[in-house]
């Protein structure tokens, strides 16, 4: 019997005590102290109070100091994410400032700075595409590129030999077919039977020549992205106080951190 009188107080002490957390979170997130003064107005809340609640769940707090030192923590991580954004906004202006706003402005220097090499050289280097690209789409456009230009050398071979213009547009890469047709067509009012074995020969150099710089450019965009970038980032005088504040915050996050779970374990400690 007492043992069953032990076990069920046990379970209303259990009952009482989620009860209480449960309230206790509730009135956290209602009645929050600090958040009125971390969240900006024109911030979302919401993603605040998830922020908060989440805290709450994991460290379970009892009491105003540990609700208060959840609150603490939860600001600093706020904190954290705008710093986040404000990085990211300085670092996208200074971008801007240093290729120009249609992202030429200054490429060649750039370009002509990773590869060392004259800025006429690389005068088309298409910065734009440098810095948005990923290295799998630059992979992929190489690996078409490379092709295409072996096409282009088997046709020119083929025409140069046979004189043939069917074999010699047969040799063409399947990208390039349409391209040819429509250069054509442009230059010769829309009149294709009329194209010859010597017109396609021509062609098929200047696209050599094209795939050539194409290839160059591909092989050579990491390099460029990587200076473009460096460049950005050091010109940008707001990433030292960046830094620093995020220092800053990273020390507060973890001396509160440890004052809650210190606190946390002194008050098991007084409940077993």
């Amino acid at each position: 019997m007492l043992t069953m009188a032990s076990s069920s107080a046990k379970n209303d002490n259990t009952s009482i005590s989620s009860s209480n957390y449960d309230t206790s979170k509730h009135n956290a997130l209602k009645h929050g102290i600090l958040s009125k003064y971390t969240v900006m107005y024109w911030e979302n809340e919401e993603d605040y109070d998830f922020l908060f609640s989440s805290l709450i769940n994991e460290y379970s707090p009892k009491g105003v100091t540990e609700e208060h030192l959840i609150e603490e923590l939860a600001g600093i991580i706020w904190r954290k994410m705008r710093l986040k954004y404000a990085e990211m906004a300085s670092l996208q202006s200074s971008l801007s400032r240093n290729v120009g706003a249609d992202y030429f402005y200054n490429s060649s220097d750039s370009a002509r700075d990773a590869l060392l090499v004259s800025s006429r050289q690389v005068e088309k280097f298409d910065i734009k595409e440098a810095i948005l690209s990923g290295e799998n789409k630059t992979q992929d456009e190489l690996r078409i590129a490379q092709e295409c230009f072996e096409c282009c050398l088997t046709a020119e071979k083929v025409i140069e030999e046979t004189n043939a213009y069917e074999d010699g547009l047969s040799a063409l890469h399947a990208e390039d077919l349409n391209n040819w047709k429509n250069d054509w067509l442009d230059d010769n009012e829309n009149d294709i039977s009329s194209a010859t074995a010597e017109g396609l020969l021509s062609w098929v150099k200047d696209a050599k020549k094209h795939y050539e710089k194409r290839i160059y450019e591909l092989e050579n965009r990491s390099k460029v992205k990587q200076q473009i970038l460096g460049k950005s980032f050091l010109s940008d005088r707001e990433l030292d106080k960046y830094a620093r504040y995020e220092n800053h915050l990273d020390k507060k996050f973890e001396k509160t951190l440890t004052m809650l779970i210190k606190l946390q374990d002194l008050r098991r400690i007084n409940e077993l």
